[in-house]
């Protein structure tokens, strides 16, 4: 889940997340090493942790991370709701899960975040990866792209191919926080160094109690984050209208079939020339 939690009467926010739950049932779709699903875990934390702000029913997230490491492209969508998706070129990358996430995404290359709220263009912000570590990498996002300096701690255990704790916390002091506040927030963010044994000793209710509880503060509704693709056989219907019906018979002579799979949730759809015939009916 989400804990959020307003500080010194709306001059910041803390967002503490588990995401151990959601982290392990990306693997268990995508099969990642353990390497790549420390790195997807945490890229799936912040997914869930920007789309958990959407204010909108339709708005929609997308996050492409683009670095020269051994995961390749990873490509992460999320919903209102903190619904999230995503996956990575390389799911497999390195069996050894203790190579560091920088050396699996890359310590060149850039960080893109695309924003629809419906409206005439989309939010389109970039920035270069700092360390591809992924928490700088946010927090310097955040800072010359949307000029909110943020604090991102972000942690995943992985133990014999399942995740044992993941998660993060993120402090974001608003524009009208005090020098003096920030600096508080400062030292108290210097505490999560190791984020999922935090999380696993405290739970994230705890961290806010035990880190924040003796400010003034103010508690925001809890989100429950979800592993949701919105695939359909419908969508893959609609766009293989797009193509016509000759290409589409085309590739049923050449292939006996069409099969369109979801890189999201490797689901698999199949459509037979009597699939394609009646479609176009």
């Amino acid at each position: 889940m989400i804990k959020r939690a307003i500080l010194f009467g709306g001059k910041a926010i803390v967002s503490v997340l588990d995401t151990t739950t959601l982290v392990n049932t990306a693997m268990d779709i995508h099969e990642f090493s353990p390497s790549v699903a420390r790195a997807m875990g945490k890229a799936l934390t912040m997914t869930a942790f920007m789309s958990g702000n959407f204010k909108g029913l339709n708005n929609k997230l997308t996050i492409i991370i683009e670095g020269n490491g051994l995961s390749g492209k990873m490509v992460l969508c999320g919903d209102y709701g903190a619904k999230v998706r995503g996956y990575a070129e390389n799911p497999q990358a390195s069996m050894d899960k203790d190579v560091p996430v920088s050396q699996v995404v890359g310590k060149e290359g850039y960080l893109n975040i695309i924003k629809d709220f419906g409206l005439k263009e989309p939010y389109n912000g970039m920035s270069h990866l700092v360390n591809g570590n992924i928490d700088e990498d946010f927090a310097y996002y955040f800072t010359v792209s949307e000029q909110l300096p943020s604090a991102v701690a972000l942690g995943v255990d992985i133990e014999d191919g399942k995740c044992k704790k993941a998660g993060g916390v993120i402090i974001q002091p608003m524009p009208n926080c005090s020098e003096e506040e920030i600096v508080i927030l400062q030292d108290i963010a210097r505490n999560f160094t190791d984020v999922s044994k935090t999380l696993e000793e405290k739970g994230a209710q705890g961290i806010i109690d035990y880190y924040f509880g003796h400010f003034e503060i103010k508690q925001l509704p809890d989100i429950y984050e979800e592993y949701k693709c919105n695939c359909s056989r419908e969508r893959i219907e609609n766009m293989l209208l797009t193509l016509g019906k000759k290409e589409a018979l085309d590739i049923v002579e050449k292939e006996g079939k069409i099969e369109v799979g979801c890189e999201f949730c490797n689901t698999k759809y199949v459509f037979t020339k009597e699939d394609i015939e009646r479609l176009f009916r």
